[in-house]
């Protein structure tokens, strides 16, 4: 098991649902007026327009779900096993004491 702060796994989950909403809400075109924002051609490396028409799956979106999907599983696995389940249930010794 992956043991992870709680801030970090915290972290990791706000991060994975920001992923996917912002895949979802850019996939659509909603928030730039029709266009799809390319966050590869934004920084530089690419060599196309940063915001372009082309709405739909991409390449992009695939990697960000793949992102957000490896941080959720992180997120799971880093969960803790050894609950005290009497501790959270109450304690049962007193009803065998009668």
């Amino acid at each position: 098991m992956v043991e992870l702060d709680d801030n970090v796994r915290m972290g990791l989950l706000i991060g994975a649902a920001a992923i996917v909403i912002f895949v979802l809400v850019n996939m659509t075109g909603i928030v730039f007026g029709g266009d799809k924002l390319f966050l590869i051609d934004l920084i530089g490396v690419g060599d196309q327009e940063a915001f372009r028409p082309i709405t739909g799956f991409s390449t992009q979106d695939i990697v960000g779900l793949l992102a957000a999907a490896v941080m959720g599983g992180l997120y799971y696995v880093s969960a803790e096993d050894d609950l005290d389940w009497e501790a959270l249930l109450g304690d049962d010794d007193d009803d065998d004491e009668e």
